[in-house]
């Protein structure tokens, strides 16, 4: 259903676009005037006077679509930190111990919602199994740093390149009280992207953006738990997906002389089961932003971001649900809104820097599952014109 409804929204757009631009063109047109020379003059004058700004560019966590010059190429380093600690059920916090301790119950399993006087399909045919776990986590640091490379194949038209190597370090509790770290790290999914400006009016621009980010990164990382030895670590410390996975989206961005602002939606959507027979779920993004320019070469930015995410399909056979929350592809989806705050700096011609911190102020967790405390995002980039 979710991917007919964005499918539904992007033909729209497409239909609205072709049907605006067709009419204007025929106006001009009929008045003898040339339909394209117009829009390029709008271009160029509207692209001199932003192209030295510091929020020329979106806050530090987000890639947002844009298009270089033709034949131009950018370099772009980010990092990325989230830092989470705590543990969530829905919107309710659990302790650690109350986590270990207390009897869970398989959340895949259905419950009646008839009455048991009344008998039919409704009584179910399987308990609930109680069970307790052996070792939850207590906090957990994931970082990216990602390398991209972009290049303009048209004014209106941008191809990208990513590399992203991911680090993880987790601290878990054991039932026994034993405390230990947990760490895993490598290349990630490499992902080859391109985004298209179909649409320009003045200071307002509208994008489609697709990439495809392929399974480079490993699914079989292991490291020494309690209790369990050399083991796998759960599907959140893994650096890859072991998919193909597909990353549509669309974006709208707008200017001023002091101002600008964007609003975009993307998914990450999941192909078939990896080796390991399971797949992560789907990712819903939605991000609105805006920038205010103190200075042609300071800015600073307010963003709001909205994630949903879906449970894992499948599950890998070597994890067992019951000795963590994490191994539990049933524990996986959630869905989270961050409230971030940053600055864009121009420090000179070509050379951009800027950073982004923020919180969560709302979380919804398919849990036990570890709350998300404090993101952190750092970029600089290298435009070669």
């Amino acid at each position: 259903m979710k991917y007919r409804v964005y499918i539904t929204v992007l033909l729209i757009i497409f239909s609205f676009h072709n049907i605006l631009s067709d009419e204007i063109d025929m106006q001009k047109a009929a008045e003898g005037i040339d339909p394209h020379a117009q829009h390029r003059k709008e271009s160029k004058e509207q692209s001199h006077h932003h192209e030295f700004r510091a929020d020329q560019v979106s806050p530090a966590g987000l890639m947002f679509p844009h298009v270089h010059k033709k034949g131009s190429w950018v370099l772009d380093f980010r990092y990325m930190g989230m830092q989470m600690s705590g543990l969530l059920n829905g919107n309710k916090s659990m302790g650690t111990y109350e986590t270990l301790w207390f009897p869970q119950f398989d959340p895949s399993v259905s419950m009646p919602t008839g009455s048991l006087l009344t008998g039919g399909p409704s009584i179910p045919q399987t308990s609930a199994n109680g069970y307790r776990y052996m070792s939850v986590p207590k906090s957990m640091l994931m970082e990216s740093y990602m390398t991209s490379a972009m290049y303009g194949i048209s004014d209106d038209t941008m191809i990208m390149f990513m590399v992203p190597v991911v680090k993880n370090q987790m601290l878990m509790e054991t039932s026994n009280f034993d405390s230990s770290a947990m760490k895993s790290g490598g290349v990630g999914d490499i992902t080859l992207s391109a985004a298209h400006r179909f649409l320009k009016r003045n200071d307002h621009e509208f994008f489609l953006n697709f990439g495809i980010s392929l399974p480079t990164g490993s699914i079989d990382e292991r490291d020494w738990m309690p209790m369990m030895g050399n083991q796998k670590v759960p599907y959140n410390m893994q650096p890859g997906t072991g998919t193909i996975n597909y990353l549509p989206g669309i974006a709208y961005s707008g200017k001023s002389n002091r101002f600008s602002w964007g609003l975009g939606a993307n998914a990450n959507l999941r192909s078939s089961k990896n080796q390991n027979q399971y797949r992560f779920g789907n990712i819903y993004e939605l991000n609105s932003w805006i920038a205010y320019s103190l200075f042609s070469w300071a800015s600073v930015s307010i963003r709001v971001q909205a994630l949903y995410w879906d449970n894992i399909k499948g599950q890998d056979g070597s994890l067992d649900p019951k000795m963590d929350p994490q191994n539990d592809p049933n524990r996986q989806g959630g869905n989270r809104t961050d409230a971030l705050v940053g600055m864009n700096f121009l420090m000179e011609e070509g050379i951009r820097f800027g950073f982004e911190a923020g919180k969560p102020f709302h979380q919804h967790l398919n849990g036990p599952q570890l709350a998300m405390q404090t993101i952190f995002n750092v970029f600089v980039r290298y435009e070669l014109n």
